[in-house]
């Protein structure tokens, strides 16, 4: 194969899209974070009611390392200057088996119908284009999308030749009440295991395990030391929450991440602990503990006085996780897509 510098087509400029619906569009800013926040809730009321994006998740997204937000992200804007529409493309910067470029936006719901959304679009497919074109690797690339099944950005993307390519499933576990999963579902923790919270210190150490886990999972890439460093220091991460398994020798063996955001209690109707990752180190698979410390921090959500835990799960794992957290109380709910095109 050839590079991706010598084999993918993208613009030589990329301009901002021509007005459309009443908005001319700019250059987004750190600035505009707060603006942009307000239309990504707005249409998550409509397009995913259980959600509600975090400015923390913003904030993050423009951290990533590498990304130039002068470059890569776009706003809408009225003939009053506020922001009713924004894209963001994502070169995720991590690039061993595959590259990736992600793409977020959204156009304010009272707007849509105008030919908003595809001016965003376009302009996004060119610019993640344009930053895949500038890699001198030897790799698969893809530009993807995730939302909501039945989303009308999916229908928006398949219009650029973006097809569906896995689902994820949202699942809840009540932590309330007499709801639970059974306790044979968690296996007794293997002789000279140890199961604690995590904490700052891990920080490295669970970079290096979660790379390890998730190799040979469906579309990941080891994660960048700063990036990792951003989700697990973010106002929302509750590392009192989050649980590690530690071997005889003091090393990550498992580990699950909370993240906790007040915020979104009301959109899902209760309060909840977010768990963003389950993982277990290949070396050692096969031992139960996987069930071991997400039962670990389904105690730990419930102790801290939150009534559900939430994750969402690849709905082809080839591990079975799904059925693992359903053993534990966790009930399948909304479904999630990525679609991509690859290039």
């Amino acid at each position: 194969m050839a590079t991706l510098r010598e084999r993918i087509t993208a613009p030589a400029h990329l301009e901002p899209p021509m007005p459309v619906g009443g908005l001319t569009f700019r250059a987004g800013s750190r600035q505009d974070l707060g603006a942009v926040h307000a239309v990504a809730v707005a249409a998550a009321a409509v397009d995913d009611p259980h959600a509600h994006p975090s400015t923390a998740d913003f904030e993050r997204t423009l951290s990533t390392e590498g990304l130039d937000v002068e470059r890569d992200t776009l706003v809408g804007v009225d003939d009053e200057g506020h922001v009713q529409a924004y894209g963001i493309v994502i070169d995720v910067p991590s690039r061993v088996t595959a590259a990736r470029a992600v793409l977020d936006g959204a156009v304010h719901p009272v707007l849509r119908g105008r030919g908003i959304g595809r001016r965003v679009f376009a302009w996004q497919v060119g610019r993640a284009r344009q930053r895949l074109a500038a890699l001198d690797v030897d790799v698969p690339a893809t530009i993807e999308i995730g939302v909501p099944e039945g989303a009308p950005s999916l229908r928006l993307a398949a219009r650029f030749g973006f097809e569906p390519t896995r689902n994820w499933i949202d699942m809840e576990a009540v932590l309330d009440g007499a709801a639970g999963g059974s306790t044979d579902a968690v296996p007794a923790l293997p002789d000279g295991f140890v199961v604690r919270a995590a904490t700052a210190d891990d920080i490295e150490p669970l970079r290096i395990a979660k790379n390890d886990a998730f190799r040979d999972h469906w579309g990941s890439q080891p994660m960048v030391e700063s990036d990792w460093r951003g989700f697990l220091t973010a106002a929302k991460s509750r590392l009192d929450l989050s649980r590690v398994v530690l071997d005889a020798d003091g090393a990550i063996a498992a580990f699950a991440i909370v993240e906790v955001d007040p915020d979104g209690f009301a959109a899902r109707g209760r309060s909840y602990g977010y768990v963003h990752w389950v993982g277990v180190v290949r070396g050692a698979r096969g031992l139960g503990l996987a069930p071991i410390v997400t039962d670990a921090v389904l105690q730990a959500v419930r102790a801290d006085g939150l009534s559900a835990a939430v994750l969402h799960v690849d709905a082809e794992n080839p591990s079975g996780a799904g059925r693992i957290y359903e053993r534990l109380g966790f009930v399948p709910g909304e479904v999630h897509v990525t679609a991509s095109t690859p290039l």
